[in-house]
């Protein structure tokens, strides 16, 4: 099978030169943490622009900045599984499909798992692709400090755990976007000051005003933001029936229980690719 039998063709951008509401807009519409980046003139592909690079760089409003320009790219000819490998390799969920450097669609791990792997009816246990380690985070934590655990662990979902231990939801940074706002503030500072000999002359005293952005976090708890559903699968369930449970839903992973509903792990469906290599 090739890329182009898989993809998702009708892809949404964003364009420069542009501003970074642009692609918070876009992101909170579509309900991603990642959209790509076309030149406005040619349409030629630039980059992908993330949730959590904005979230790094609340002070930058120029989209141009914030665009990765890095970022693995594929031929709607290539073969799947070598797109599947690429994507796990390189720890990407999308991979945008370039044709003459013009972006002709998009592939995601969920066109994977939907149109390839949850058809193969895998009988392989979910706990061979099964993440042991994690953050969790309290839902009585603020969120302002959950933000914070999320971009010190490097991971853009985090699992929520009551006062008992028990899994009861989910953060991640596109919940996180749903509840904050671009907030722009300005401080104002004396650049010069007035000498004795023109005291009198209050008009020539300089200042300046420095005008900075930054994402307004509301003054809410984990428990208030965070996203109840979620999938939950024990150690033995078969990968083709996680694979349509992701595929079916807009979750990323699911959430491994013991026998006491206690929390294992985790599968990420980026995981699940390695089926096909």
């Amino acid at each position: 099978m090739k890329v182009k039998d898989a993809m998702t063709r009708e892809v949404k951008w964003v364009e420069v030169p542009g501003v970074s509401s642009d692609a918070l807009d876009l992101m909170k519409k579509l309900g991603t943490n990642a959209v790509p980046v076309v030149r406005k003139d040619t349409e030629e592909f630039v980059g992908m622009v993330s949730a959590q690079t904005i979230l790094e760089n609340p002070d930058e409003n120029q989209l141009a900045m914030l665009v990765d320009r890095d970022v693995p790219t594929i031929s709607p000819d290539a073969d799947l599984g070598e797109a599947a490998k690429l994507m796990f390799e390189k720890n990407v969920r999308r991979l945008p499909v370039l044709k003459e450097k013009k972006l002709v669609g998009i592939l995601t791990v969920r066109d994977i798992l939907r149109r390839v792997i949850a058809a193969m009816n895998i009988d392989k246990p979910a706990e061979e692709f099964m993440r042991p380690h994690m953050i969790a985070v309290w839902d009585g934590t603020p969120l302002k400090v959950a933000v914070h655990l999320l971009k010190l662990s490097g991971f853009r979902v985090l699992p929520v755990i009551d006062d008992e231990g028990k899994l009861v939801g989910k953060l991640s940074d596109t919940d996180v976007l749903k509840v904050s706002d671009v907030d722009i503030s300005s401080t104002v500072g004396q650049l010069t000051g007035k000498s004795e000999s023109d005291s009198w002359a209050w008009d020539t005293e300089a200042r300046i005003y420095i005008t900075k952005k930054e994402l307004k976090l509301p003054d809410k708890l984990v428990r208030d933001v965070m996203s109840p559903k979620l999938i939950t699968i024990s150690r033995s369930t078969p990968v083709g029936e996680v694979s349509r449970m992701l595929a079916e839903s807009r979750d990323n992973e699911a959430f491994v229980l013991g026998s006491s509903e206690e929390l294992l792990g985790l599968v990420r469906d980026i995981d699940l690719l390695k089926v096909l290599f």
